[in-house]
């Protein structure tokens, strides 16, 4: 018996990884906060609306000795995410065109349970059976992960979306309804006079969908958007037996760039669910991806060194200047080229992000940190007090927050040095081909765009030199002026900064 057609088989929704959505993410968490999730090389793992496998199928490329089953109600969207499977030979991920309200009992238990996406966009029966599946299939340690939108933001958002839906209510064609539901915006926007509240939310709203068609007719103008309040979720969730352990993204959950009265009031607040919603109030937020685990375990926010020695902690942070005296009272800046400069004055903090740097792209343990620190420090490792270690945690979890270090549970192998004949995964040159952003091999994830870039990556199978890649890159890009030694150089480069090169 055939499934029902959905939307996501009248306009395809591209397949795209999450990392925050990813195993990996969620047992770093699990561990900062005291839990001990299952191991993410040897893990059973299940997403409810996989769509066409965009988190499956990196993460069981990643890893073989993990098994991945995805369901989803689009059997277009599931045709697409079993060809990739087998173009890439997986036999540990298996995707299902399958409705959630039939999702069978027998199924087992999963490590970890991933639902991006679904939640705002699903029937209120559907919501339920989401959280109702966790609950009944959430292996004793496991780890879920579910996204939804949020009020208050949602409230703002749903000027533009009420707006578009009007607009568009009566054209059933995807492409036409996303054409005019921009038309309609520029329309509105057009009329107002400048830096209005009205156009300022208008613009803002349509932003984040600029060039998606795909995204904007799924996500704002989707019959079924419903956000809803942080702490009518967790009711929801407790009420099947689920916990909260934390926000997947960390720096959503930050009070340290709040005034001084108001980050004491909100630390200060001994109800944690208490304390998220007042955040959701004050930031207006419209989006959460929420990690929880069953209810019953005891969670330690205090993040001690026996806890962070679990974790790999790694960053590219590099200092503007050399640095000639940590004990110097000189700020010291250090940049990562991916986030805004770190400015440093403590002696600790210094020693800290050059020990990192040096050591990138490798993790350190928290005693290898910790030993690396002393000797820049010029101290013994027994003499560093508690309050300097508490420090050291402190520094560490917040670079995290911020994407200046990452955090992992596992070391991932890649290559930052380009290779006499460089090579990328057999998944990043079929993605090249596909035309979808780049999964990393620390499973991160880029957009490279650049045509140049593509045609690289798909001829990086290991067997060209750099002269032999010359030559084929230039039989296939006949006639471009991209093709020079310096761009292809640069492009190398590029991979190699993203992770993408295999070691």
């Amino acid at each position: 018996m055939s499934s029902p057609a959905t939307s996501y088989d009248e306009l395809r929704y591209p397949g795209k990884f999450y990392p925050q959505a990813s195993p990996e993410r969620l047992a770093t968490l699990a561990t900062m906060y005291g839990l001990q999730p299952a191991p993410v090389t040897n893990s059973r793992v299940l997403e409810l609306g996989c769509g066409e496998g965009g988190i499956i199928i990196p993460l069981a490329f990643n890893f073989p000795n993990s098994t991945y089953l995805g369901v989803d109600l689009s059997s277009t969207a599931i045709a697409h995410g079993k060809s990739l499977i087998s173009r890439l030979g997986l036999k540990n991920a298996e995707l299902i065109c399958q409705n959630l309200m039939e999702f069978p009992a027998e199924a087992g238990t999963f490590d970890y349970i991933i639902s991006h996406g679904i939640l705002s966009w699903v029937p209120e029966p559907v919501r339920q059976q989401i959280l109702g599946i966790c609950s009944r299939h959430l292996a004793p340690r496991g780890v879920a992960y579910i996204s939804y939108n949020t009020l208050p933001g949602g409230y703002l958002r749903n000027y533009a979306r009420d707006l578009m839906r009007f607009h568009t209510r009566h054209i059933s064609d995807p492409t036409a309804k996303t054409r005019e539901a921009r038309n309609v915006i520029d329309f509105v926007v057009s009329a107002l006079p400048t830096a209005t509240l009205e156009r300022e939310l208008l613009k803002r709203e349509l932003k984040p969908y600029e060039g998606t068609d795909s995204f904007l007719f799924h996500d704002l103008i989707a019959d079924i958007n419903d956000p809803i309040y942080f702490l009518d979720f967790m009711d929801a969730a407790s009420s099947v037996g689920l916990q909260f352990v934390s926000e997947s993204v960390l720096s959503t959950m930050r009070t340290a760039h709040f005034p001084e009265h108001i980050r004491r009031e909100l630390d200060g607040m001994s109800d944690r669910m208490m304390r998220e919603q007042y955040l959701d109030f004050i930031n207006g937020r419209k989006f959460r991806q929420t990690v929880l685990c069953r209810a019953g375990h005891d969670l330690d926010l205090e993040v001690t060194p026996e806890r962070m020695e679990r974790l790999l902690v790694s960053s590219p942070v590099k200092p503007a200047q050399p640095v000639k005296d940590l004990h110097g009272p000189e700020t010291v800046q250090f940049t990562s080229g991916r986030t805004a400069p770190v400015n440093c004055a403590e002696p600790v903090a210094k020693a800290v992000y050059l020990a990192l740097g040096d050591a990138y792209p490798q993790g350190l343990r928290y005693t290898q940190l910790r030993q690396e620190v002393c000797r820049r420090l010029e101290m013994d490792p027994s003499a560093l007090s508690p309050e300097q270690d508490t420090q050291i945690i402190r520094i560490l979890i917040s670079s995290f927050a911020n994407s200046i270090a990452e955090l992992h549970v596992h070391q991932f192998e890649y290559c930052t040095r380009i290779s006499e004949r460089p090579a990328v995964s057999a998944l990043a040159r079929l993605q090249a081909e596909m035309g979808d952003s780049f999964v990393s091999l620390n499973l991160g994830t880029y957009q490279l765009s650049d045509v140049l870039i593509r045609n690289v990556v798909m001829l990086l199978d290991g067997t060209r030199d750099f002269q032999g890649l010359m030559i084929d890159l230039a039989a296939r890009m006949a006639g471009s002026d991209l093709v020079t030694a310096d761009n292809v150089r640069k492009t190398l480069q590029t991979l190699a900064s993203c992770s993408m090169l295999v070691s």
